[in-house]
């Protein structure tokens, strides 16, 4: 990355609230509240998205960061390294706010020193390493983490090269509801996300999530149930709630040699 860009990424970082105080967790979407242990990423920790779906939960996660993040619930700041394809409107429509992602598309051979200086002001970054990372780069960017509170989310085919890495969510059995026999829209995907690791001991935690639901954000996959029907006001006055169509009691047939105790 040329110099003139490093200067220019810290002009931006300026405004990105550099030194406020770390929070007790940083922010996840509700519905990942119940999969990612403590309700909220541990800040400093570096976390590995796995699975097919893993650019959907990077999303989430940024999404969980700059909407509910920061003081007051104003939002926190994110930075994607090494993402060109990152889906800004995607990301706003699981609820993100565009103004408070800083993206660096093609960071070079640089890319420790930006994400070093990232790490100093926002509140996650979200990092595809271009290759794979060195001992000596892991253990300083992974400092400066737990230095300034910033969670490292890691993606891509070198995330589980970082060592350290203490929580893994990966997606499984995605399944995209909306197309029929040839024709159709692809309208929501189904998930089970999955938490593993250290910060996840013993079998992990799971939630079956739409990533996204049609209308673009993350919520549960809830358990469809039947329908109330509504009791005939006489049930209040100690009538059966469902009434025999004849007044004939029902023939009970019991074997023979058995009674009626």
């Amino acid at each position: 990355m040329p110099e003139v860009a490093l200067r220019d990424l810290a002009t931006a970082l300026e405004g990105a609230g550099a030194g406020t105080a770390p929070h007790a967790t940083v922010p996840v979407l509700p519905a990942l509240r119940t999969v990612v242990p403590g309700g909220g990423l541990r800040p400093g920790s570096a976390v590995g998205l796995d699975g097919p779906g893993a650019a959907s939960l990077a999303l989430a996660l940024v999404a969980g960061v700059s909407r509910h993040g920061g003081e007051e619930g104003a939002g926190g700041w994110c930075g994607v390294v090494g993402l060109p394809g990152f889906g800004v409107a995607a990301a706003a429509g699981m609820g993100a706010e565009p103004e408070r992602l800083l993206l660096v598309d093609d960071p070079g051979d640089r890319w420790p020193d930006v994400v070093a200086a990232l790490a100093e002001a926002v509140d996650l970054v979200l990092l595809c390493p271009p290759e794979r990372p060195g001992a000596a780069a892991v253990r300083r960017l992974s400092a400066l983490a737990r230095k300034h509170g910033c969670v490292l989310a890691l993606t891509g085919a070198f995330a589980r090269e970082w060592t350290g890495t203490r929580l893994r969510l990966r997606v499984e059995d995605p399944a995209w509801e909306g197309l029929a026999e040839g024709h159709g829209w692809l309208a929501g995907r189904r998930v089970q996300v999955v938490a593993e690791g250290r910060d996840a001991p013993g079998a992990g935690r799971r939630a079956e999530l739409w990533l996204p639901a049609p209308d673009g954000t993350v919520r549960p996959v809830e358990t469809a149930r039947p329908p109330l029907e509504l009791v005939p006001g006489s049930v209040a006055a100690g009538a059966p709630a469902h009434p025999r169509p004849s007044g004939v009691p029902p023939l009970v047939r019991v074997r023979a040699g058995e009674g009626i105790a």
